[in-house]
């Protein structure tokens, strides 16, 4: 059975923010740069409240605690947006190039931009469905994207499921 596709740039943008949420050190540390960031700004304030008769300025810094709350998840994608714009601009559009996928009871034989490999089914750590897309993870970083609008997605998710172990539906 074969797949032939070419990835978007809100699939790996969409596997890159799923990968930060995902593999814990990442997951830490963007829950620090969250919350902690959000804490440091509050404590100033309350600090300068409370020691310096300064409410002005102890509003201020804590009213920024809760805008950097409420707004660093559209902060970090929006960074995260630029990140891959900068890679794709220094040569990394190869992973946005034509994909073409045949798969049999051994594994997967992926060619992309004039390069081929065969990966067994028992290489794959992880197989995720989502609702627009399927992650089948070689380790914590990198994997492979498929969308699943292209033709033949469905018999290739049953294969997916068939040949590896773990696998989760997500459909968000």
């Amino acid at each position: 059975m074969n797949l032939t596709f070419t990835l978007d740039f809100e699939d790996w943008l969409e596997f890159t923010l799923d990968t930060h949420q995902r593999v814990p050190s990442m997951r830490r540390m963007k829950n620090f740069s969250h919350y902690a960031i959000g804490i440091v700004y509050f404590a100033f304030g309350l600090i300068l409240i409370v020691t310096q008769d300064e409410l002005v300025f102890g509003v201020s810094f804590s009213f920024l605690s809760f805008a950097w709350l409420l707004l660093f998840p559209k902060y970090h994608k929006r960074r995260t947006i630029k990140y891959l714009q900068k890679l794709l601009k220094e040569g990394g559009d190869a992973i946005l190039a034509e994909h073409t996928i045949a798969y049999d009871e051994k594994g997967l034989d992926i060619s992309r931009a004039g390069v081929s490999s065969f990966v067994e089914w028992a290489s794959f750590q992880e197989f995720i469905v989502k609702e627009h897309r399927v992650y089948l993870k070689l380790g914590p970083l990198n994997g492979l994207i498929v969308p699943l609008t292209v033709t033949g997605a469905a018999d290739f998710v049953r294969a997916c499921q068939t040949h590896i172990t773990h696998h989760e539906n997500i459909t968000t």
